[in-house]
């Protein structure tokens, strides 16, 4: 009997995660972008027009943030234009309401867009994204804070090639603002960085101010210059996201995050990110384009049906690296609830280039954790990590090479056996199983998960070193 119920749980698991974190990964998605169920999702299709560049979009209203791991369903109105060659692409995405689990923080319906474009001898891709209505703070319960309110938060980046050269530009805007202090709140006694956030609005009550877009790029700029996040007593503090960009000899990308919220009135700190559009470009692009790169940790947990992952992944860019080995570190990453999954030195390397002679393309990228520790379990695992490798002739299939390694397994302290690439080792006491090197091959390339554990009891389902490795012709 008990051997049944394993073996049915495992072939829920197994299908649950097939279809919750097949969207997680865009790298192996070649279809529209995930769909949430109070969202819509749209693309417009158009006739490729092909380029000798390689665009790349990624663009959303909400995302919440924990020690470097997304809550990935609570990344909503994502719109997502994979790696492409052709201009004409449009990717919309719209949410009707964003609540990212705490009552203290409010996001009405958001809409996001990728689109490539060409405008004479212009080529670019421009990301925007749009919330109707941000309310942070109030009255829930018992607990009374400053109220801050947004509407018609807009953020927009933007990555463009001329015959100058490649360039790039950022910009936020709103509609309308407000805040509103706890009663009895001393105007002149708040922190220098608020009362300067404070002046461009005006002061309506005796702790009610507000402004409307005319001075949108005044309080803007104040978050811009300062150092630190600027401290709302009795509420958590509020900071610029970022607005960046470069922009060089082969390629551009434009990066703009309108507002970092971090709330620790209540019994929770959380960090909300509101509207982010980030952009990029480059040539040449011959042959094709990568969509290749990875990520550290994907987490299901069956009975909420939440996803957690997206440890700062990396992706190769689109028109590859020219044969240098771009490498990033993340020192540590946890996911602590409901099972505390624990990440230390987490490594992702990419490399790629084109030849427009032979009209081949060729990369590879690797993925590595050096310590994953899952402490109700026991169960420390060291150095997981899996490479793809791909090779293709324009016009042919993509080459794969997939490999794993798994350094060694405890439980308790205990060795237990390393699982051979595709075999499964079954946990102490019927806890769970380890499953090594589940491999995705097709025309495009591969992909591969390098270990993924599923423990019983918790239902949960935790994929390791996840890498892609594809290229597309458009």
């Amino acid at each position: 009997m008990e051997h049944t119920i394993r073996r049915r749980l495992t072939a829920m698991l197994t299908a649950a995660l097939s279809v919750g974190l097949s969207a997680g990964l865009a790298l192996g998605v070649v279809s529209a972008p995930a769909q949430a169920a109070d969202g819509a999702d749209t693309r417009t299709a158009r006739a490729a027009a092909l380029t000798d560049f390689g665009y790349r979009g990624d663009v959303y209203g909400v995302k919440l943030v924990t020690d470097s791991v997304e809550a990935l369903d609570l990344k909503d109105a994502h719109a997502q234009q994979l790696c492409t060659r052709a201009v004409g692409q449009v990717v919309e995405r719209a949410s009707v309401v964003s609540t990212p689990d705490n009552p203290l923080i409010n996001v009405s319906a958001s809409t996001s867009r990728t689109e490539t474009y060409a405008n004479g001898s212009t080529h670019g891709i421009r990301g925007t994204n749009t919330i109707g209505d941000i309310s942070i703070g109030g009255t829930v319960g018992p607990l009374t804070t400053p109220k801050l309110v947004i509407k018609g938060l807009q953020t927009t980046a933007n990555a463009f090639n001329t015959p100058q050269g490649y360039g790039h530009a950022e910009s936020f805007t709103f509609a309308s603002i407000s805040l509103s202090l706890l009663d009895n709140t001393v105007v002149e006694n708040l922190p220098p960085e608020l009362q300067e956030l404070l002046a461009p609005l005006d002061q309506v009550g005796d702790t009610v101010f507000t402004g409307t877009q005319q001075v949108a790029q005044e309080v803007f700029q104040v978050l811009s210059d300062a150092t630190v996040p600027i401290q709302i007593p009795g509420l958590g503090n509020i900071a610029l996201g970022y607005r960046n960009g470069r922009a060089n000899s082969s390629n551009a990308q434009s990066q703009a995050s309108a507002l970092r919220i971090e709330v620790t009135a209540g019994d929770r700190r959380q960090l909300v990110e509101l509207g982010t559009a980030r952009v990029r470009m480059g040539g040449p692009a011959p042959v094709g384009v990568f969509r290749s790169g990875g990520t550290a940790m994907d987490y299901q947990v069956l009975d909420g049906a939440l996803k957690f992952g997206n440890v700062e992944h990396k992706a190769l860019p689109c028109q590859g690296s020219r044969g240098r080995t771009q490498t990033y570190q993340v020192p540590h990453a946890s996911q602590l609830l409901p099972v505390p999954v624990l990440l230390d030195g987490v490594s992702y390397q990419v490399n790629g280039d084109q030849f427009r002679a032979k009209q081949v393309a060729k990369g590879w990228s690797r993925t590595a954790i050096r310590t994953v520790s899952i402490p109700t379990a026991q169960l420390v695992i060291s150095d997981v990590s899996s490479r793809a490798a791909m090779r293709q002739k324009a016009g042919k299939r993509v080459r794969s090479t997939i490999s794993t390694a798994i350094g060694s397994i405890t439980v308790a302290g205990q060795p237990i056996e390393v699982p051979s690439p595709g075999g499964v080792v079954e946990l102490p006491n019927g806890a769970g199983e380890i499953q090594r090197q589940l491999v995705d091959t097709g025309y495009r390339g591969s992909q591969v998960i390098g270990l993924r554990i599923k423990l019983y009891s918790e239902a949960v389902v935790i994929d390791l070193a996840r890498t892609a490795g594809r290229i597309y012709p458009h």
